[in-house]
């Protein structure tokens, strides 16, 4: 019997080291992060005030050690982009962007 342990992908850093257009710019938003098994890489999901199924999910270029825990709550400042590679939203509602991270807080301390 074996036994192994699911890794994050690091393929999304190829994507943000390519040229890009910012679409949107994001200042003192608060998300939650995440975790998509399906794609194997942390997300940051972004409720939107005032809608009941309206979400947008970021994946991040580059996400410090300290910030990998699923259900962190965050304050993060960033640029928006988007390209082919970005996985398909799921639901309804839901947003996808790629996000070069400018700055970021831990707002469970």
């Amino acid at each position: 019997m074996a036994f192994s342990c699911v890794e994050e992908k690091d393929s999304i850093s190829n994507v943000c080291n390519e040229p890009y257009e910012t679409i949107k710019t994001l200042n003192d938003a608060t998300g939650t992060i995440g975790f998509d098994e399906i794609n194997k890489q942390y997300i940051i999901n972004i409720y939107v005030e005032g809608t009941i199924d309206e979400i947008i999910t970021l994946y991040p270029c580059e996400l410090a050690k300290e910030f990998k825990k699923v259900n962190l709550k965050i304050k993060i400042d960033g640029k928006l982009f988007t390209n082919d590679k970005l996985p398909k939203p799921q639901i309804g509602g839901q947003e996808m962007f790629y996000i070069d991270i400018t700055e970021i807080s831990n707002l469970n301390n």
